[in-house]
């Protein structure tokens, strides 16, 4: 969770729950180094500490859906002049919770990533001109909501055949993966559970209100810990590729903190590219020039043209001693990383990134939240770098 995130849930419960032992678990949280999801993912931490007053609602501005994590207070009756207005569980019909709760085989002492969160992705998977809403749930199940107007929302999850066999989600993408018009589903997993695989899941719309399971057919079953894809056109073929973020599930300690692992590619954990050849995804990581170590502990990812040459980049957040990674793509189905050349300084510990054009002058920035200090805006350079831009 982000630590303006933090600071706000901590005054928020300070002040409406008066709870004097909750406080203190919230003070705890507020002052420890915490995760945060990535670019497309929203992040529900802590819930276990929460359950008692928080909750997930829908608000609305200028007829746009957005998400907030509100907690319980005594004041329900928005002033006459605020831009958002919380709408219940009771009206909506979203009533999804993130519980998790501590188990001999997966806790915070074993499980460095155990209060990251889950995820959230908004489309309109029934092409009706509504968006819905996809929750992903670390130990509970999934949770898909088909909005059917008027701020009502309807769980058909079981009934749209999303129900999964795995035990921890994390980030949630929705792409139209075949090219067929329809919106498809893709969950990342994780965890440390004996007897779970966490094999990524690639859900494809049967544009009949279900879903099939498709992830081993289409060779996107990765099975690393990831923490969220997405999906880009990164050699400009006409259709959709991958990327897909891991994370590691081995505690910091055991690596020694050895950067020299960044050449070494792991088989299951480390970032991986895969390109879509034909509806058959193909892994190309080591070809492309991407990292596949287990030490980059990858919380964000986003992708998008950083030097105006035209062609999509990816900016990678890893957590803890690894450096982030900015790979510019070379055109030709490769990518350099290059950000000792490009960034004067970087976030020590990542968390989410994102990528936007801030103040309109046609040339994007780079936003990298960092943990426990506040989030720092990188300025863009390639201008000023043109050597780094295609080798």
């Amino acid at each position: 969770m982000k630590w303006w995130g933090q600071q706000a849930i901590y005054r928020a419960a300070k002040i409406s729950a008066m709870d004097e032992k909750i406080v203190n678990k919230l003070q705890i949280i507020r002052n420890s180094r915490k995760n945060t999801m990535p670019v497309q993912a929203s992040t529900f931490g802590y819930p276990n500490l929460f359950k008692k007053y928080c909750r997930i609602s829908i608000v609305f501005f200028s007829g746009c859906i957005s998400l907030l994590l509100s907690c319980q207070s005594g004041k329900k009756t928005p002033d006459a002049d605020t831009l958002f207005r919380l709408l219940p569980a009771s009206q909506t019909g979203i009533d999804f919770i993130n519980r998790v709760t501590d188990t001999r085989e997966m806790n915070i002492l074993n499980y460095h990533n155990f209060y990251n969160g889950g995820g959230v992705a908004i489309g309109d998977v029934n092409n009706d001109g509504r968006p819905d809403i996809f929750f992903t749930s670390n130990q509970g199940e999934n949770k898909l909501y088909i909005n059917k107007g008027n701020w009502q929302f309807e769980d058909v999850t079981a009934r749209a055949g999303l129900t999964s066999s795995h035990h921890w989600h994390t980030g949630v993408t929705m792409a139209d993966v075949n090219g067929d018009g329809w919106l498809d589903i893709y969950v990342c997993n994780a965890g440390i559970v004996p007897g779970d695989d966490r094999a990524n899941e690639l859900y494809i719309n049967q544009k009949d209100g279900t879903f099939r399971e498709e992830a081993h057919d289409y060779g996107l079953d990765d099975a690393g810990a990831s923490t969220q894809a997405i999906f880009f056109d990164y050699d400009h073929d006409g259709d959709l590729d991958c990327f897909v973020l891991n994370n590691s599930p081995r505690s910091i300690e055991s690596f020694g903190y050895n950067r020299n692992m960044r050449n070494t590619r792991d088989p299951k954990n480390g970032d991986r590219l895969y390109r879509n050849d034909g509806g058959k995804f193909t892994d190309v990581s080591e070809k492309a020039g991407i990292y596949g170590s287990e030490i980059g502990f990858g919380l964000g990812v986003t992708v998008g043209d950083v030097n105006n040459d035209g062609w999509e980049d990816i900016y990678v957040s890893n957590d803890f001693f690894e450096r982030d990674y900015l790979y510019i793509n070379q055109h030709n189905g490769t990518f350099r990383e290059v950000i000792n050349d490009a960034m004067g300084h970087t976030s020590n510990g990542s968390m989410g990134s994102d990528m936007m054009d801030i103040d309109n002058d046609q040339v994007r920035q780079l936003r990298c939240t960092d943990s426990p200090e506040p989030a720092r805006f990188s300025p863009p350079v390639y201008s000023q770098l043109p050597a780094i831009e295609q080798s």
